[in-house]
């Protein structure tokens, strides 16, 4: 999420979990849903708390012999988002915040990923509309 830095901030970095059950099409192509819950703002300062989550669909393709897949995910999430101004007054939104990301990841095993993405996500309140850009890493465990 864009932190306190940017122009029209809307919190900061977004610890989150996200369970998953894929079914494979192909050899090397599979399909996901699942559903992701994200809280943000844990720095202290109550003016950044807010929270994410709802339904994830996504589509993984491995398209080379080595341990490297491309994602692509959807996120129709739900929550609650601060939206502050030049002066730092926040307002709180709650609302629909859906999102879709790209992503690569390298499976060190055949359980165990680092994967990393870059996400776009639709913000629209009544205080301000626009695209949040939400970089991340993550670890991944499958069974």
């Amino acid at each position: 999420m864009l932190g306190a830095s940017a122009a029209r901030a809307t919190g900061g970095i977004v610890p989150s979990v996200t369970g998953m059950h894929r079914w494979p099409l192909r050899d090397a192509v599979d399909i996901g849903l699942g559903a992701d819950a994200g809280l943000f703002g844990l720095s202290g300062d109550a003016r950044w708390l807010g929270f994410l989550g709802g339904p994830t669909a996504s589509a993984r393709v491995m398209p080379f012999r080595m341990p490297l897949s491309f994602e692509l995910t959807a996120r129709l999430d739900l929550g609650r988002v601060p939206v502050c101004n030049a002066w730092g007054l926040c307002l709180r939104y709650l609302g629909f915040f859906p999102a879709a990301e790209l992503g690569a990841a390298y499976l060190s095993t055949q359980h165990v990923a680092v994967v990393a993405t870059c996400g776009v996500r639709f913000i629209r309140t009544l205080a301000w509309s626009g695209v949040s850009v939400e970089p991340a890493a993550a670890g991944r465990i499958s069974w």
